[in-house]
């Protein structure tokens, strides 16, 4: 039962429960009744996402699952790309980490449509492989834009991007001389490093498929990459991974 302290207090404390990503409505009584009171309450409502707002988060979806938040760019919550990977100063690899979330978003979004369907929708597990072979995909397409353009007047989501995947052809190249099965690995454990980081913060769980781990896209992860769906950088992506493929290029898996 909810207490007498007033809205601002309890739309503090629905934002703090926002803010544990693992925490379930299902699992805590206090959750759940601030989400059903989110859910009546118009005036509620509102404080909730001024609340939010001022702490330079966007709300963006309530429900019976809870409260999925997004720090704003400024926002003292925003993840830093070194607290992504603590401990390494290296910028190639946050961009290596940039472009492994950038293929497990696509794998769990194969078609541009599916990111217009309700979050509800239990999405498949994914597993490293299937990961592995969208980055090793996206990679050379972006490889046969290059040969056509080697020095395309890019905007800032591009450069980035092809930034990312020269860093990574290059690391990869260099593996790939030496033992080919050990590049496969390293390939391996970036993909899996990502997919772990992105459990801890509520977005996959692990499942198992057959013999194999797989990682199960929760709701949370769903509404967050719809949201980004909509920024440039994702559209390029889709653009290259949606693009024929040359017949001398081969499909790149």
């Amino acid at each position: 039962m909810m207490t007498a302290r007033d809205s601002v207090w309890h739309a503090g404390r629905l934002v703090q429960w926002g803010l544990r990503p693992l925490a379930r409505p299902a699992q805590e009584a206090e959750y759940r009744e601030l989400v059903e009171h989110y859910f009546d309450d118009s005036a509620f409502r509102t404080t909730v996402r001024e609340l939010a707002d001022g702490l330079g988060l966007h709300v963006l979806d309530v429900s019976e699952h809870g409260v999925v938040l997004a720090p704003m760019d400024d926002s003292i919550f925003a993840l830093k790309p070194a607290d992504f990977r603590p401990g390494s100063s290296k910028v190639d690899d946050r961009l290596l980490d940039g472009l492994a979330q950038i293929a497990i978003a696509a794998t769990v979004f194969p078609r541009a449509r599916d990111l217009d369907e309700d979050p509800d929708i239990v999405r498949s597990p994914v597993t490293v492989d299937e990961v592995e072979t969208q980055l090793r995909q996206l990679c050379e397409r972006l490889s046969e834009e290059a040969r056509s353009a080697p020095d395309p007047n890019a905007d800032d989501e591009r450069r980035g991007l092809i930034e990312a995947w020269r860093v990574y052809m290059q690391r990869l190249d260099t593996m790939e001389t030496r033992d080919s099965r050990k590049a496969m690995r390293a390939t391996r454990r970036l993909i899996e490093y990502a997919l772990e980081r992105l459990r801890e913060f509520g977005c996959f769980t692990q499942v198992r498929q057959g013999s194999e781990t797989a990682w199960q896209p929760t709701r949370r992860y769903q509404v967050m990459v719809q949201q980004l769906a909509g920024t440039a950088l994702f559209q390029l992506v889709r653009d290259a991974l949606d693009a024929p493929t040359s017949p001398s290029g081969g499909d790149g898996v």
